[in-house]
């Protein structure tokens, strides 16, 4: 008995150790730098808006078979307990099982309108699960873009903090020997003050994004959390508006979305006027004892009229609610062509001009570095004084900034103009990570 405990102590001990080292690894996997499309693959499977999309796809394709399942006979066992007597005398009870099929022939048109109008709703809701995926890859994307953003911000305000502080050394040193004012610390050391309270700022950014970016994903918040960096931006070629809005109207789920709702939106005004008048109902039956009291075995079909002569309105009420339902359901889809219109023309000039201000940025930022470079040397020679260190640097920092705003302005705009003709994401800049 000893020696078995031994066995199992020691294989619940291999496999606690496992466990472990499992759950190491996953948190090895959790705390390296993930990419923009890892991060799209994690919202895949946590985002809310895609679990419950697919919940209703599958839903809708549920909805679909049963109204199919009226086409096709009702195959069924029964039992039935018999009560046999005479003159009031109960003298037997016996029971009998037997073997049903029914079949629905004809109900004036109500399965077929049914069943239509489930037929819509699954590629309703397939296309409604498609744009749900695109919208969660540009709420990804974009969220990732600003956490890249917010660091590179912090990397220029944190630059600033260490040169300023060198400078305000240099200064001080210089002071002391005598080749400088001790009064022109002060600037430094006030611009100095400046600048470390943009770098808290920039490192609260930072954080805020990081939380942007996994509320976007679905997951918990993580103090470990953390994204690659991306390379230089990726060239996009940009086409004429026409092409964009042209691709958006032939590729934009939401169109497909609100055909099918319309359509579905039709069969049920078909339905209901249906319910309105009297309408022919024809129905079989096949009955086969298997055992026990069934006395009759044998095959009927059964014709007649259905009509409503009065349920308090209910059908009327049923057939006007069909019938602005469908009247919303057209007015919905002429929205969407023209919100598809406005989308695509904004996300265009967006990305235009982005484009324009990230080569104009990069531009300022080249001049500013060597105006700043060629500052310093003449301050170092005893050619310039304080005031012009701290205009260029000041120059230098607001191009960094505008270049970094106007590179991740350009990667926003380049997503948003994919989104917005029907693709998911923008550029994958992830592919161009550095190393």
């Amino acid at each position: 008995m000893l020696q078995r405990y031994l066995q199992i102590f020691l294989i619940a001990s291999l496999v606690m150790c496992g466990a472990t080292s499992w759950a190491q690894a996953d948190e090895t996997q959790q705390t390296a730098p993930l990419s923009l499309e890892q991060c799209i693959g994690i919202a895949m499977q946590n985002q809310l808006d895609i679990l419950v999309g697919k919940n209703n796809v599958i839903a809708a394709k549920s909805r679909s078979i049963q109204a199919k399942s009226t086409y096709f006979p009702q195959l069924s066992i029964q039992n039935n307990a018999f009560h046999i007597g005479s003159q009031g005398v109960l003298n037997k009870v016996t029971n009998g099982t037997a073997f049903n099929v029914t079949q629905n022939l004809f109900d004036g048109g109500l399965r077929e309108a049914t069943a239509s109008s489930a037929r819509y709703g699954v590629v309703e809701n397939n296309a409604k699960l498609s744009r749900t995926t695109q919208s969660v890859t540009y709420d990804v994307t974009k969220a990732y873009y600003e956490v890249l953003r917010a660091k590179h911000l912090a990397d220029v305000a944190d630059a600033n903090v260490k040169y300023t502080g060198g400078l305000r050394d240099q200064i001080k040193a210089r002071a002391e020997l005598g080749d400088a004012a001790a009064v022109d610390v002060l600037p430094v050391e006030s611009q100095l003050a400046n600048a470390q309270v943009n770098l808290l700022s920039a490192k609260n950014a930072v954080r805020n994004a990081a939380l942007q970016l996994q509320n976007a994903m679905g997951v918990s918040p993580s103090q470990k959390f953390d994204v690659q960096d991306i390379g230089s931006a990726p060239e996009m070629d940009i086409q004429p508006l026409e092409i964009y809005q042209a691709s958006a109207s032939k590729d934009r789920p939401d169109i497909k979305e609100t055909t099918a709702g319309l359509g579905a939106a039709k069969a049920s005004v078909r339905s209901a006027r249906i319910n309105l008048y009297p309408r022919p109902v024809i129905s079989g039956q096949y009955q086969r004892e298997i055992a026990g009291g069934f006395t009759t075995s044998g095959t009927q079909v059964v014709g007649g009229i259905v009509f409503d002569i009065f349920n308090g309105g209910a059908n009327k009420a049923a057939y006007k609610e069909a019938r602005a339902l469908q009247v919303s359901a057209e007015q919905q889809q002429k929205q969407v062509y023209k919100d598809i219109e406005v989308q695509v023309e904004e996300a265009y000039l967006n990305l235009t001009s982005a484009k324009e201000r990230l080569a104009a940025s990069e531009i300022g930022l080249a001049a500013a570095q060597k105006n700043n470079e060629a500052q310093i040397d003449r301050y170092n020679q005893g050619l310039g004084i304080t005031l012009d260190l701290l205009n260029a640097e000041l120059q230098l920092i607001t191009a960094q900034t505008n270049e970094v705003e106007a590179r991740y302005d350009y990667y926003v705009a380049a997503a948003q103009l994919e989104y917005a003709v029907g693709k998911q994401g923008g550029p994958d800049a992830s592919k161009k990570e550095t190393t």
